[in-house]
């Protein structure tokens, strides 16, 4: 028996989904939780009878399972979706870039934090931000979610100056670990790149990078006609020194960007070579669908990635290019223009939760609920109609969570009562 001075608490539910590959879900199910990891996962009946003295929360006609992971997001931005519509990428890009001139620091303080919110109240327990504007690390850190914030750079200048990399990395912790961001390989000089890899291969730091987006981006490497012309004459670059290969993803190898510590986000314009490389990098891919439908820039080919054994995971993107930060409204669009691929709802559970976990490392630590990893649990209503798929009952039914958990910690309750 365990000591009740080390226990924290027991939490019971009616359905539990550890998201571990082969194993079952559990009805009636229970975790035990020690200071934030968790001691072990069984039927309610064996753990409470292990772990009889100890508090217990219940949660009857719930589905407890790991916290989602939100890949890809920009914190810092408001809904602007509406306001940047556009023809093509690149004319959403001016949009933005244009749209940015009326906002403030407080815009993006009161952004970053009514978004965080919404994250911890829709089940998000670990998101990878990409932070342009130096507010959102800290409110991050407040708030009590798991983030990987990759600090961006957008940088065509050919004397990039790499000892300013230090200071972005410079105050990770265990909960709120720091990358960086060179925003595209059509935005940072193969210079700036080369510095940022070498920086990140040297103090094993994390990437994260907008990669094969948009036919634009590939017509501007194949040097045909682009919309991108545009955004160079609009930030005064020269073309002649735009990035030039058969794929965005042919350019980073030979310039050897590719590395298994890269998370390439989008990658919809990508060959079979392309997933051979990427393949052969150990390159993470961040799947942001609907951001993808809403700036026309195509579908991700996800079965092909998958059948190759490429880790890939699922990113909400901004409010920018997205309707809403919610990952069960992005996990229910992937599986709807998925499935006639062959995609399974499960899959698109391991996206959002194991898979997205891997893509930052820490897979270790969360991403399935088994003992030894980080207590980052969730709770969502039991689905009404049960079909024999709690998965795809899942994405039918549920629009958000009832609890957020992270480090053991209760981040969010909401108005359903556990006793």
């Amino acid at each position: 028996m365990v000591a009740s001075s080390i226990l924290t608490m027991i939490f019971t539910c009616s359905k539990l989904i550890t998201c571990r590959a082969g194993v079952p879900s559990i009805d009636f199910g229970a975790i035990a939780i020690n200071k934030g990891t968790i001691l072990a996962v069984d039927t309610e009946d064996k753990i409470i009878n292990k772990f009889y003295r100890h508090r217990v929360i219940r949660l009857r006609n719930m589905v407890l399972m790991p916290g989602l992971v939100n890949l890809h997001t920009h914190l810092e931005l408001p809904p602007l979706l509406d306001v940047l519509r556009a023809a093509s990428l690149s004319e959403w890009i001016i949009n933005l870039v244009g749209a940015k001139k009326s906002l403030s620091k407080q815009d993006y303080l009161r952004s970053a934090g009514d978004n965080i919110n919404a994250l911890i109240h829709s089940g998000t327990t670990t998101v990878g931000e990409i932070c342009t504007h130096g507010v959102s690390p800290a409110l991050l850190k407040q708030s009590g979610i798991r983030s990987t914030v990759f600090h961006e750079i957008i940088s065509m200048n050919h004397s990039f100056e790499p000892d300013r990399l230090s200071s972005l990395i410079a105050h990770s912790s265990s909960r709120v670990r720091e990358g960086l961001s060179p925003h595209s390989a059509y935005t940072v000089s193969k210079s700036a790149l080369s510095a940022i890899h070498q920086f990140a291969r040297k103090n094993d730091v994390r990437l994260s990078m907008h990669i094969a987006e948009s036919k634009d981006e590939i017509n501007l490497l194949q040097r045909y006609k682009s919309g991108l012309e545009n955004l160079y004459r609009f930030a005064q670059w020269n073309l002649d020194e735009a990035p030039q290969g058969k794929s965005s993803f042919d350019y980073l190898e030979r310039i050897g960007f590719l590395s298994p510590r890269l998370l390439a986000v989008h990658a919809v314009q990508v060959t079979g070579k392309d997933i051979e490389l990427i393949k052969k990098s150990q390159v993470s891919i961040a799947h942001c669908p609907r951001s993808n439908k809403e700036t026309g820039v195509g579908k991700m080919p996800l079965k092909k990635f998958l059948d190759a054994g490429i880790t890939v995971g699922l990113g909400t993107d901004s409010l920018a290019s997205s309707p809403s930060l919610n990952m069960w409204d992005e996990m229910r669009y992937a599986y709807k223009i998925h499935r006639k691929d062959g995609v399974s709802a499960e899959d698109i559970f391991n996206l959002a939760t194991i898979n997205g976990a891997k893509a930052l490392g820490l897979n270790n630590e969360i991403g399935t609920l088994e003992p030894g990893k980080k207590a980052d649990i969730i709770a969502v209503p039991l689905p009404l109609k049960n079909t024999g798929d709690i998965y795809s009952d899942l994405l039918r039914e549920t629009k958000s969570c009832i609890m957020s958990v992270v480090d053991g910690k209760i981040l969010f309750q909401g108005s359903r009562k556990a006793t």
